[in-house]
């Protein structure tokens, strides 16, 4: 009887032990072994928390498992916080794209008083999150209260304030990835980069094609400048929501700042299908298309996004700026008339203000004005630097005690290959004819690889410096292929001609020069014949070139200062001077020509 009784005992303990009461579906493991120590396990989906399984589990059965703040009496009871509920419900959630996160929560929908508290935490969850991340998408899923703290809404709560929360235990996907909503709270991510960059890797780890994490990921690479490896990221993003706004575009974005400009292009092109309105992708898509020389198209698009924000002031600058470089100054000073009703102060609206001054108004004393008060305000800043730096280069004459070179040095210092910083550098020397230090400048210059984009002004200053050397043949071995393959660019040809005749090229420059003149523009007729008024047997000859050049162009500083020299050294100094006032005129800031004027007015007067 005993022995029977002992027999019957061992089977229903046996028994107990076997069995696991819970679904194929409800346990997740919460750590996984490395490749090296592979143990087989007949059904991973129902091995419970703690368990150390091998890498061969498939990816869906590394996450979520959590073990909540426990009381004293259950501390050695081994659960998961969400281990009820359906993988596949914790997939979506994890993935966290918009889409993903409406499919959790429509399979978790039920009456109100079905919910259990884990449910009611994990709708919150999706909650946050869309919110948070996905800024132009709506919740549409009820919420409830929720009746207890969890590590999960702290992290949530503790983003919002703007706080990277570590005291989650980082036991699960959702622990691990939550606190880096923090990244969307704060441009300045440097107090927890390192901690974020770690966790989302980790979640990656376990959730690799997750929308949220690599997004969330790329947006701290972003903000910490590391576009490159922001790239990938928000790539993934994209293509595993592709529906989603925000991801196409913060990797349009991100391509654009890769100065990817095409393959930028072609992103903003696929999500406007879907968003053809998106204030952010109309600005974004202009800015693209400004930088691909597109100004049409730039200016439509932001023209879209003031008809959306009247009051957006950084769009109507931009528009101002593309209209100043289309050359439509009368609409452009309209509308900065009506920007500065609402800032005057701006460093923008001051340097636009320099500009149009400068170039369309051709005050450069107004320019001048305009560029100090700049100065004034904003002493370190590079752009009012540069400003100033090509704008004192230009009426070679100080502006606020200090010259083009000094003005491009302070750039150069933090920023020594700013290309535009040597350019001013550079022409800075060439107006003080500081041959050989402009010369050692524009070599290293014009080696660099540059883009392909139209711009030879380089090349233009590197020419100019070799001809002020006697370089001849080096500045021909520069301009002559960039003639043979532009041989319209007005440009390009003044610099080529201006080349063939500091060479000797003497025939071949007269034969170009009258094969040019018949239907060339005001402006290069007036450059042609000037040039060739030096090409002239008789000085009539060169005199009647130099009033043909007045007749297209009466502007043109260069034949009135030839005019100047001829009758200087012809000692008619009252004609010689009514040619230099208008040199003066001309360039009021000009400091060189001024001189010769009032030495030649004391001549005069003598």
């Amino acid at each position: 009887m005993f022995p029977l009784f002992l027999l019957i005992i061992a089977s229903l303990f046996v028994f107990s032990c076997a069995s696991v009461p819970v679904s194929g579906s409800d346990y997740k493991v919460e750590r996984t072994a490395s490749k090296k120590n592979k143990i087989s396990v007949p059904n991973p989906k129902l091995v419970a928390t703690d368990t150390v399984v091998s890498d061969t589990v498939e990816e869906s059965t590394k996450l979520t498992a959590i073990k909540p703040i426990q009381s004293e009496e259950n501390t050695q009871k081994n659960y998961t916080y969400f281990s009820h509920i359906n993988i596949e419900i914790m997939r979506d959630v994890e993935n966290g794209s918009p889409s993903s996160l409406r499919k959790a929560a429509s399979k978790l929908r039920k009456s109100e008083i079905e919910y259990d508290e884990a449910e009611k935490v994990l709708l919150a969850i999706s909650s946050n999150i869309m919110q948070m991340v996905w800024t132009t998408e709506r919740v549409e899923w009820e919420t409830f209260p929720l009746s207890a703290e969890t590590s999960y809404m702290g992290a949530i709560n503790s983003a919002k304030k703007g706080i990277y929360d570590e005291s989650t235990g980082n036991v699960d996907f959702l622990t691990i990835v939550l606190p880096s909503l923090v990244v969307l709270k704060t441009d300045d991510v440097s107090d927890f980069f390192e901690q974020s960059e770690k966790a989302l890797l980790d979640g990656l780890e376990l959730h690799g094609g997750s929308v949220l994490a690599n997004y969330l990921l790329g947006e701290l690479y972003r903000k910490n400048n590391q576009y490159e490896k922001a790239l990938p990221r928000f790539q993934k993003a994209a293509q595993n929501a592709p529906e989603c706004l925000q991801t196409g575009y913060a990797y349009a974005n991100i391509l654009y700042l890769l100065n990817k400009l095409s393959a930028a292009r072609d992103q903003i092109n696929l999500i406007q299908e879907k968003y053809p309105s998106d204030i952010g992708l109309l600005n974004l898509s202009a800015h693209v298309a400004y930088d691909t020389k597109n100004l049409a198209y730039a200016e439509e698009c932001v023209a879209r996004v003031l008809q959306q924000d009247p009051n957006n002031l950084k769009a109507l600058m931009f528009r101002i700026k593309i209209l100043v470089d289309k050359k439509d100054y009368i609409h452009a000073v309209s509308l900065l008339d009506v920007y500065s009703r609402q800032d005057s102060t701006s460093k923008t609206y001051l340097l636009m203000r320099a500009k149009i001054q400068n170039e369309w108004s051709k005050n450069t004393t107004a320019a001048i004005l305009t560029i100090e008060n700049a100065l004034k305000s904003y002493p370190s800043d590079r752009d009012v630097l540069l400003f100033a730096a090509k704008l004192s280069g230009s009426v070679n004459s100080p502006i606020a005690g200090r010259t083009a070179e000094q003005f491009a040095s302070v750039v150069l210092e933090n920023e020594p290959d700013n290309e535009e910083a040597l350019r001013y550098a550079i022409e800075g020397l060439i107006q003080k004819k500081d041959w050989e230090k402009a010369y050692v400048l524009s070599k290293s210059l014009v080696t660099k690889k540059t883009r392909d984009d139209g711009d030879f002004e380089n090349i233009f200053n590197h020419v100019k410096i070799c001809l002020g050397l006697s370089k001849g043949d080096e500045a021909w071995n520069y301009i002559s292929p960039i003639y043979r393959n532009n041989s319209q660019n007005e440009d390009v040809i003044q610099s080529y001609i201006t080349v063939m005749i500091e060479t000797g090229r003497i025939s071949q420059v007269m034969t170009l020069i009258n094969q040019l003149l018949p239907n060339a523009s005001s402006r290069l007729k007036s450059f042609l014949y000037y040039k060739r008024s030096f090409l002239q047997a008789s000085e009539d000859n060169s005199l009647a070139d130099l009033r043909s050049s007045l007749i297209s162009n009466p502007r043109n500083s260069d034949s009135l200062f030839r005019l100047y020299q001829i009758y200087y050294n012809k000692k008619d100094y009252r004609k010689a001077q009514y040619y230099l006032k208008q040199v003066v005129a001309l360039n009021p800031n000009d400091s060189s020509i001024k001189a010769l004027n009032e030495e030649l007015t004391r001549k005069i007067n003598y």
